[in-house]
């Protein structure tokens, strides 16, 4: 039987727009790769018990349209409305989750040192893409996922859960080597997790909150990685990778200051009161 998907419904008036946040419940999973899936890297390991709150997140990656009714501008190499958007940086990705909170009546979430929204010069919305970002995990705006949340929501808060997020077959669910036609592809054409959200596996990488950091074997609640690296973790493979990359447990990473035509990003709010 199908679980029922609880969502709520963003608005953006003035775009004549909206998009959909579907509701993660509290739980504990087991993070990491399990011994049978295929290429895991070192960086995977040890499995470990996670616990986390309730959060939610969108059922799709953040579409060019969306970006384009916040920013008024349009990075994406693969372009079209409900493709998703990608040439984007960590850094844009904090400004964008800053000036949409700031649309829809919520605080930022990342900051400068001065503890201004991060991104916005007294007028106008930028895109630094370089600097000290500080993460007020007080405020109630739109935020990225941090890489346990990810992966929870990626798994679909199933038991034994499938290698990609959705299924064992990755042509199910993601936008891969062996699908794609070496582009990506509208969010949403393809099958959802059990939760309800679409394209964790494939078509871009996705951002995370977090700085790169190793696994160790003991329980940890909500984690957030380190105060700094050098790296920010990215999720879910791409369209153009081979299927091992794409699994839910996969780890990658970049510099935050890095933007590509595979990399893209999907929002988190912790409560939508």
């Amino acid at each position: 039987m199908t679980k029922p998907y609880y969502y709520t419904q963003s608005l953006l008036p003035q775009a004549n727009l909206s998009f959909r946040m579907v509701h993660i419940p509290e739980g504990e999973f087991l993070m990491g790769s399990v011994e049978g899936e295929p290429d895991i890297l070192e960086t995977e390991l040890p499995q470990h018990p996670v616990q986390l709150d309730s959060f939610w997140m969108a059922e799709y990656a953040v579409t060019q349209e969306l970006w384009q009714a916040v920013m008024h501008s349009d990075p994406s190499h693969f372009k079209g409305p409900l493709r998703p958007v990608e040439n984007v940086s960590w850094f844009d990705a904090a400004v964008f989750c800053n000036a949409l909170s700031k649309i829809t009546g919520r605080n930022p979430v990342y900051l400068t040192p001065g503890q201004e929204p991060y991104g916005w010069d007294g007028q106008t919305w930028k895109l630094p893409n370089e600097g000290r970002v500080n993460i007020n995990t007080k405020a109630d705006g739109y935020r990225l996922p941090t890489e346990a949340e990810w992966e929870y929501a990626a798994k679909g808060g199933a038991p034994k859960p499938f290698l990609y997020a959705g299924s064992d077959l990755l042509e199910q669910v993601g936008w891969y080597k062996g699908n794609c036609e070496s582009e990506t592809h509208d969010v949403g054409l393809l099958l959802p997790n059990a939760w309800g959200l679409y394209d964790m596996s494939g078509n871009v990488y996705e951002w995370c909150e977090d700085w790169v950091d190793k696994y160790t074997a003991e329980r940890k609640i909500n984690p957030r990685g380190p105060k700094e690296s050098d790296y920010r973790v990215i999720r879910g493979g791409d369209w153009g990778d081979y299927p091992q990359y794409c699994r839910s447990a996969r780890r990658s990473n970049h510099r935050p200051g890095r933007r590509f035509f595979n990399i893209g990003f999907r929002l988190v709010l912790q409560s939508v009161g």
